[in-house]
């Protein structure tokens, strides 16, 4: 049944292109096309726009006095709480910046142990450590050349 459906395919296109040869497709209209459904597109969105503020108005004229002053004392308590947050975070910053002496600018976080967090992490990066020598201070796992000879002559003299 697949065998037919792709016969008939086949003899379709054949049909509707003589010799083989494919048609160009026209680029520019379908561009045009494209352009006429964004602009469509755009004319809902804008309309929607529009009667949501108005519903938002209709909305707000509704509200009693108490009601607005309530949205209102709700939107500046926000604000003032972002405003605290941030004086907040300021002063952990200038804090967190003069006992360690990175830049306030370049530390961030929400809390003072996470800003002294990033100050080491940052006094790390800029002030790498010097890595000592490995085994330094360790014992050799093999006894030095000629050793064995010392340890002989001292045995031998030392009675």
């Amino acid at each position: 049944m697949a065998e037919e459906t792709n016969t008939s395919a086949n003899q379709s296109q054949d049909n509707a292109e003589p010799h083989g040869e494919q048609q160009p497709t026209d680029w520019e209209a379908k561009y045009r096309e494209a352009i006429a459904h964004s602009r469509e597109w755009e004319k809902r969105a804008k309309d929607n726009k529009t009667a949501a503020d108005e519903l938002q108005q209709l909305k707000e004229s509704q509200m009693s006095e108490a009601q607005k002053a309530e949205a209102r004392t709700a939107k500046l308590q926000k604000e003032l709480d972002a405003l605290k947050a941030e004086k907040q975070a300021d002063e952990w910053r200038a804090q967190v910046s003069k006992d360690t002496g990175v830049p306030a600018d370049l530390l961030h976080g929400d809390s003072l142990e996470a800003m002294a967090e990033c100050a080491k992490a940052l006094d790390q990066w800029a002030h790498p450590k010097p890595k000592g020598m490995p085994n330094q201070g360790g014992k050799p796992d093999h006894p030095a050349k000629g050793q064995e000879t010392r340890d002989f002559v001292n045995r031998m003299f030392s009675d």
